[in-house]
């Protein structure tokens, strides 16, 4: 006979059926908490990481700060520094500058007798916290004061040195992780395009003159020679007149008198606005003051490539008015910015003997020894007589209290200042004068 199945073999099947849908629930369960996990870890690591760069940033930018502060602070004492120079007898200064190497030439006529320490501070020392620690012998890296010592008696040099307070890799300005950095820029080294339709009396004329010693060299001329997208080339002459227009309040375009270099700019009847109502969208010129150089760009004829060219050169925060106002300081290390203050010193700067390569490098060499070997500087006398050394015909003007085109000082000043805290880096750019405190602020951003 066949033998019958039992009861305990059918519950035998269905139980273990049941437990393997047990089984696939817990790995379903245990899969589902598993993404879930990693997404709640991939979103903490993410907003860790958001708030770090949030903080890094926040401490990056009071880096730029400081380095802003100390910028002014340095300059404050260069304002101080160049009110002195009045302060120094006439025959105690011209032995210190002889004996210092400086130049002892009787004054050009028509200049000033009154001497001026032409000594740059923000030149000579370095807005850095590197050098800031440095400076301070490590007393704001770490803690300077441990005096910590080993169980036998032992001195703290027997610890690591990041436990000792000493200046390593890894430390930082003053307890504080990040470091900043500044460069000052000598606007009143560079052209200020901005006088050519704001300024009064003779300062439009001397930075036409300025302008015109800058852009005229022939190895420009394929900024010139090219139809622009409205299929109009713009020539020297109108790209002058277009920044005169664009900040001047005449309703006209105005007119170049070129026989009249000190006031070139006649008033006209055409409409200044007619290359600016093709655009998309049209716009109109601005007839107020710029604001920045980046405003250029809307001026007819300015291109990248010209900025490329002469961005470097231009200026709209330097002085359009008193002393100093539409002056070149002929102190830049900039070799073409140099060419064009000796082509501006001429009685004639189209002189054919100008456009000799040799004689420019003679004077640009004797220029720079000569600010080498000056404790005090270089002042305009000491650039014109060594013009004057090489046979170049000094205009007059050049040194005029009046309607000069040089002088030997600077109150405007553009600091570009960085912090980096990590991997994050805020830079600041801060244009400030001179005044009685640290200098007026005239322009600030933020990148």
């Amino acid at each position: 006979m066949r033998a019958m199945p039992t009861p305990m073999c059918g519950h035998a099947a269905r139980g273990s059926g049941a437990r393997g849908i047990a089984l696939i629930l817990v790995l379903s369960v245990i899969a589902i908490l598993t993404a879930v996990a990693v997404d709640f870890s991939y979103s903490s690591r993410v907003s860790l990481r958001l708030a770090e760069n949030a903080r890094d940033e926040l401490r990056a930018f009071y880096l730029a700060r400081s380095a802003v502060a100390a910028s002014r602070l340095l300059l404050h004492f260069q304002k101080q520094l160049d009110s002195m120079g009045g302060a120094i007898p006439p025959d105690i200064f011209k032995m210190l500058s002889g004996a210092l190497g400086g130049s002892t030439t009787s004054p050009m006529p028509g200049m000033p007798t009154q001497p001026s320490l032409g000594i740059r501070l923000w030149e000579v020392i370095p807005i850095d916290s590197n050098a800031a620690t440095m400076l301070l012998g490590g007393a704001l890296s770490g803690d300077a004061s441990d005096t910590r010592s080993e169980p036998g008696g032992g001195a703290s040099s027997a610890l690591p040195s990041g436990e000792r307070g000493e200046v390593t890799s890894d430390e930082t300005f003053g307890g504080f992780q990040g470091n900043f950095s500044a460069k000052i820029i000598d606007e009143n080294s560079r052209i200020n395009v901005q006088a050519l339709g704001h300024a009064l009396g003779t300062i439009p004329g001397t930075t036409y003159i300025q302008l015109r010693a800058l852009i005229d060299n022939p190895r420009y001329d394929f900024l010139f020679d090219e139809d622009d997208a409205h299929g109009d080339r713009v020539r020297r002459e109108d790209l002058v007149l277009a920044l005169h227009d664009w900040t001047s309040d005449d309703a006209n375009g105005a007119n170049l008198d070129a026989t009249n270099p000190l006031h070139p700019f006649m008033s006209g009847f055409a409409d200044k606005n007619g290359t600016y109502a093709r655009n998309d969208p049209p716009y109109k010129a601005k007839n107020a003051a710029l604001d920045s150089l980046a405003e250029l760009y809307q001026v007819r004829g300015v291109s990248d490539r010209f900025m490329d060219a002469f961005g470097d050169h231009l200026t709209v925060w330097a002085p359009t008015s008193g002393l100093l106002g539409g002056k070149l300081n002929i102190n830049t290390d900039d070799p073409l910015q140099m060419i064009v203050t000796i082509l501006v010193s001429a009685r004639n700067p189209n002189d054919r003997s100008l456009q000799n390569t040799l004689l420019l490098e003679t004077v640009l060499e004797e220029i720079k020894l000569a600010k080498l070997f000056s404790f005090f500087g270089m002042s305009l006398n000491d650039f014109l007589a060594i013009l004057s050394a090489n046979h170049i015909d000094v205009n007059p003007l050049a040194a005029s209290q009046t309607s000069g085109y040089l002088t030997d000082k600077s109150d405007t000043f553009r600091i570009v200042a960085t912090g980096q805290v990590g991997r994050v880096t805020k830079k600041l750019t801060a244009v400030v004068q001179y005044d009685e405190w640290l200098g007026r602020l005239l322009y600030w951003r933020e990148d």
